[in-house]
Formats: C-alpha cells, sequence, structure tokens
C-alpha cells in the first residue's frame, strides 16, 4: 500500500493550528475551500495523499523512497521554522536563511499547483509528438538537413519511430509523477537561490488580525502602489516579492526592504490574505474561524492558476515537440529557459 503523504507538512500546519482540546487529541485547524462551510480538522488528516512522492520503477511497483528523503530535508528545516516565529530568530543568520528560503522553496515545487501544471504540459506534448509523426514531409525535410549539418546515417522511419517512443514516454501519469518527482528537490535548490539573493523583511501582523496559508504557501506579488497587490509574478523579477507565512502572526517577506523586522497595517494584510487565496489550489487555512476569509475563498479561491495566468514566462513561448526535436537531433539551439527560470 502506498505511503500516505501530507502535500503540505503536518509541521508546517501546526504553526497556524489550536492545541489539542483533549489529552491525546490532535491540533485543529479552521480549514476554507470554495463553496464549502469551513471546516474545523485535525492537521494530521489535511492535505493527504497516498503515493503523492511515489517513483514507478519499470516493473511498475513504487518506490516511495523520495517520501524518507523529503522527511529528513523537512526535519533539518523544522528548528528554523519554529524559532522564525519567535523573538529569538536572527535574520542575518546565514544556516537559517539557508533552511527557511529551502523550506518554502520545497513547498512550492511540491504543491498540487506545480504538479498540475505538469500534467498539463505532458498531456499537450504527448499529443504533438503524436501528430508530428504523421507530418511526413517536416520529417523528411528534418532528416535531410541532419544528413547534411551532421553526416550521420539516419533515415525518416528512424525520426517517425522516436517520435512515437517520445509520444509513449509522454502518456499517461507515469511519466507525469516520475519528472515531477525527479524535479523537485533540484527545483527546490534553484529557486532557493532566487529568494536567498533577495533582501529579507519579517512581516508581523497588527493586534486582532491574522495572517492565513494555504496548499500553495509560498505566493508573489508586485505592489501596485495603490494598497493593492499583483499576484503571481516570477520570483526572478527584481520587484516581486515572495511572501511566505510562518504563523498566525508572522510572515517572511522576500524582496522587501527596509527595516528587518515590521508590523504592517491591517490593510496590507487584508491584501496579503487576499492574495494567498487567489493563488491557493484548493484549501486555505486558519487558526481563527473567520466569516471575512470564508467570504474571500467564496470570491477569489484558485482565480490565479500556475501556468495559466500566473508564474508565466512572459514574452516566451512554451516550447513544442518540434523545439524538443530539432533540440535533440542538434538542428537548433534550446532557447527556452528551465520550467524553474520562470520563477
Amino acid at each position: 500500500m502506498p505511503i500516505g503523504s501530507h502535500i503540505i507538512p503536518k509541521f508546517y500546519l501546526e504553526r497556524f493550528a489550536n492545541p489539542p482540546d483533549r489529552k491525546n487529541g490532535q491540533p485543529h485547524i479552521w480549514v476554507y475551500e470554495k463553496g464549502e462551510e469551513p471546516h474545523y480538522r485535525a492537521t494530521s488528516v489535511q492535505g493527504y495523499e497516498n503515493g503523492y512522492f511515489a517513483f514507478v520503477k519499470p516493473d511498475g511497483c513504487l518506490d516511495e523512497s523520495l517520501e524518507e528523503r523529503l522527511a529528513e530535508l523537512e526535519a533539518a528545516c523544522l528548528d528554523t521554522l519554529e524559532v522564525t516565529a519567535s523573538q529569538f530568530f536572527d535574520i542575518q543568520s546565514a544556516s537559517r536563511r539557508n533552511a527557511l528560503a529551502f523550506y518554502a522553496s520545497m513547498l512550492f515545487c511540491r504543491a498540487k499547483q506545480r504538479r498540475n501544471r505538469s500534467q498539463d504540459t505532458y498531456a499537450k506534448l504527448h499529443t504533438q509528438f503524436v501528430e508530428l509523426s504523421g507530418e511526413d514531409e517536416w520529417i523528411a525535410e528534418t532528416t535531410k538537413r541532419y544528413i547534411e549539418r551532421h553526416g550521420e546515417p539516419i533515415t525518416p522511419q528512424m525520426v517517425k519511430e522516436r517520435l512515437l517512443q517520445l509520444a509513449k514516454l509522454m502518456d499517461g501519469t507515469t511519466a507525469l509523477r516520475n519528472n515531477f518527482v525527479e524535479d523537485l528537490i533540484s527545483a527546490a535548490e534553484i529557486l532557493k537561490g532566487v529568494l536567498l539573493k533577495k533582501p529579507w523583511q519579517l512581516w508581523h501582523a497588527p493586534d486582532g488580525t491574522e495572517f492565513v496559508t494555504s496548499d500553495n504557501p509560498l505566493i508573489s506579488f508586485i505592489p501596485l502602489g495603490n494598497g493593492r497587490l499583483n499576484s503571481g509574478h516570477g520570483f526572478r523579477k527584481p520587484e516581486t516579492i515572495g511572501a511566505f507565512p510562518i504563523g498566525p502572526h508572522v510572515c517572511l517577506a522576500m524582496g522587501a526592504s527596509g527595516p528587518e523586522s515590521t508590523t504592517i497595517t491591517p490593510q496590507l494584510l487584508n491584501e496579503l490574505n487576499r492574495t494567498i487565496i487567489e493563488l491557493c489550489e484548493r484549501y486555505v487555512y486558519s487558526k481563527t474561524r473567520s466569516e471575512c476569509i470564508q467570504q474571500l475563498v467564496a470570491e477569489a479561491a484558485n482565480t490565479r492558476k500556475y501556468g495559466v495566468n500566473a508564474f508565466l514566462p512572459l514574452g516566451i513561448p512554451v516550447p513544442t515537440a518540434k523545439d524538443f526535436v530539432l533540440h535533440m537531433m542538434r538542428l537548433a539551439p534550446w532557447p527556452f529557459p528551465s520550467w524553474m527560470s520562470e520563477n
């Protein structure tokens, strides 16, 4: 039976949870979902999916060693995550910054928003490779160009067979699952490096207010200057601020200049919560039940989608099956960034 995985780690959710109300009980958190009444749920069962990080081996069996590896990486960050919400956090500590940046990046990369984008990409590429295998004129011309440039023997039939092989690799959930799992840690390391280059600031919630979080807890935005935040911009943009709620009263802002720590205005907190809700996949979490948050979820939840209207490489087209083939045959350079470089 596949291992049950927390897409959003239990320990992270517990930063926003209420303590158990009985001996041996579980911490509970308020869970919001569009079209549903808020639910008060144990953190041990929220965001739980069997085999989410499993790798499909050639014999069809699941390899869940990554679950153990992620648990080790998470454990190395837990102390920092806990200290960040206290007065003892040193925002200039290189080890603390590295741990926190990696943890936030890991949660971003493992979120369903990103996995769903991968699923859509694979489905489109599968269709394109199948269709391309039937374009005999393009195959013949590409084969001729390859022979002229590289002088190696190749036939159109060999190219067609390779296209069908690539189509098969892109078909079904196995390819998606394996690519997502293989890429997860390396993608998190890349994003960590981007976040570490930005100035950091701790934002504290005003009295009587709280930060929420979601199943996509690391979010991004550009301040518009009129009190509103424009969400879902790539982290590489100098003007982009990355926000990672640490708990109900503390949020890490990466890209915000000024003092190391500041109490933000109620207006900014409300806008930040709205932005978190816009970029969620399905669930929003809070420590205290809030009718205001419930209303925002009903209005704005998942209106900004990864790879659809958020985190898009502006001005850069999405690579096609032809781009892959021409690059693979050394007939064209690879003109596009990796999937993570857009962030």
